[in-house]
């Protein structure tokens, strides 16, 4: 037998391997060596998202598609990822909300509806939270971002859009936003918010803690053409995972491959929502105090590795910047 050795190209870091030659019937035998250079990315998580008409859509998991196709008898997909539900019986609006991971706000504002759904009743459901909206003549993006309390770069983000397409009669999709009403004051009308809370631009750290330890390694905002509404901690499985405020545990489930995942309530209105836990130490209705362990981090769920993904949601939905905890 003879001995060489030959460098195979599976990455690009060349990996050798013994090549041997059987001398008697000059058949050349090829053992390849494993190949361990495989780059690990780092840990992010949160709804998935795909791609419908070439235009990105965050769909919750009861949406199945295959070649572009809803395969359900209660749910059509239109091309700007826009679902049309038909409300079952036994049907809530929270429920529906919870599956396809939107605000209540969100389906209201939408199918202009009070409380009450019926079973046969048509939803039409947006592929994230927020708000639609019909461009107006003169309609710029600041215009509709301050009409709805969000940033430029929401809208120009997930719509993949720029100026010279605001196309008056065209609707856009106004991630996080929200609707404004108008309350009769001594006979003149003020512009308030839908809830009442603490704006994005003037949260203050002191109500809040950081949940975890390890890095940060996922903001809130733009993520590779898409929008991430929550900050991501990287930590060794088993980590502690610590209630950012006071509150009361309300859900232990969150739907749309966050995976073991709780949701905390606070006094003053927001809620704080904790996925991709190992384990789960609390149960709903669990009274918690700022900085008790209430889970630990793990990968369940749609997630790439340990991590935590949380988020802080204001009473009318609507997903606070928190980067200010990184």
């Amino acid at each position: 037998m003879i001995a060489g050795f030959y460098s195979t190209p599976a990455s690009s870091a060349s990996v050798l391997a013994p090549v041997t030659t059987d001398t008697t019937n000059s058949q050349r035998v090829q053992l390849l060596a494993a190949n361990y250079s495989v780059e690990i990315p780092e840990a992010i998580g949160g709804p998935r998202s795909i791609k419908v008409n070439n235009r990105l859509a965050l769909l919750s998991p009861q949406v199945h598609i295959t070649n572009g196709t809803v395969i359900s008898n209660n749910i059509e997909l239109d091309p700007d990822g826009i679902v049309t539900y038909v409300v079952q019986s036994g049907d809530t609006l929270s429920e529906i909300a919870e599956n396809f991971d939107v605000s209540i706000n969100t389906i209201k504002w939408e199918n202009n509806l009070n409380k009450t759904i019926k079973p046969g009743q048509e939803l039409k459901i947006l592929p994230v939270s927020g708000v639609r909206h019909t461009i107006q003549k003169g309609d710029t993006f600041s215009k509709i971002a301050q009409t709805y309390d969000v940033e430029v770069e929401d809208i120009t983000v997930f719509n993949d859009i720029d100026a010279t397409k605001l196309i008056k009669g065209n609707k856009i999709i106004i991630p996080n936003g929200i609707k404004q009403r108008k309350v009769a004051v001594a006979k003149s009308t003020l512009k308030i918010k839908t809830t009442s809370y603490i704006s994005n631009r003037s949260s203050s750290t002191g109500y809040y803690i950081r949940p975890t330890t390890g890095r940060t390694t996922s903001l809130f905002g733009p993520r590779k053409g898409k929008y991430h509404y929550g900050i991501d901690y990287g930590a060794p499985t088993g980590t502690p995972i610590v209630a950012a405020a006071d509150g009361t545990v309300i859900k232990t489930t969150c739907g749309s491959g966050y995976g073991k995942c709780l949701v905390i309530k606070h006094p003053n209105g927001t809620q704080s929502l904790y996925a991709h836990a190992s384990k789960i130490y609390v149960g709903v209705g669990s009274k918690v105090k700022q900085g008790q362990k209430v889970a630990a981090i793990g990968s369940t769920g749609r997630s790439t590795g340990p991590h935590l993904h949380f988020e802080i949601i204001e009473a009318n939905g609507k997903k606070r910047n928190v980067n200010f905890l990184k």
